[in-house]
């Protein structure tokens, strides 16, 4: 649970950095016309990042689950707790 906090705190902050430093490249915040220069770039690269993983997504093992199971009778459960 850890690791995955960790690695999905960190692809946020690469992400953030990386599409920061298109913008500062590109444009800035120095008239209008600059930021948007820097953001039509950055936000393309962000679609396009966030595109191949939607469809890196499609074609990862997904989850089975095997059947549902059946319920416990009644004299069962009280059978294990009782020898508790």
């Amino acid at each position: 649970s850890g690791t995955n906090s960790a690695i999905r705190e960190l692809g946020g902050v690469l992400g953030i950095s990386v599409l920061g430093a298109i913008f500062a490249a590109a444009g800035g915040y120095a008239s209008g016309t600059s930021f948007v220069g820097g953001l039509v770039p950055a936000v393309s690269v962000g679609a396009v990042v966030v595109g191949v993983g939607a469809i890196v997504s499609l074609f990862l093992p997904g989850h089975r689950r095997g059947a549902p199971a059946e319920p416990a009778e009644l004299g069962e459960v009280v059978g294990v707790l009782e020898s508790v």
